[in-house]
């Protein structure tokens, strides 16, 4: 394989998971704003939004990493 396309797919592979993480993290807050069909439990709640808060994260870090290895 050539050097630059090991390159562009390592460089499109780390947007790709940004984006993925990132999707994975906006879902439930999208889900919410539709409404609830049940009522969950104020911990069930607690631990979706820290669980979205954790996917944009991993999210921002891979695309920071994808930003620098762009870069370099």
């Amino acid at each position: 394989m050539p050097k630059d396309l090991k390159r562009a797919s390592a460089g499109i592979s780390l947007v790709m998971l940004a984006l993925g993480f990132s999707f994975l993290g906006i879902v439930p807050f999208l889900q919410r704003m539709q409404g609830e069909s049940a009522i969950a439990s104020a911990l069930e709640q607690n631990c979706c939004i820290a669980g979205s808060f954790a996917s944009l994260l991993a999210g921002t870090i891979f695309l920071i990493a994808a930003c620098i290895y762009w870069r370099s």
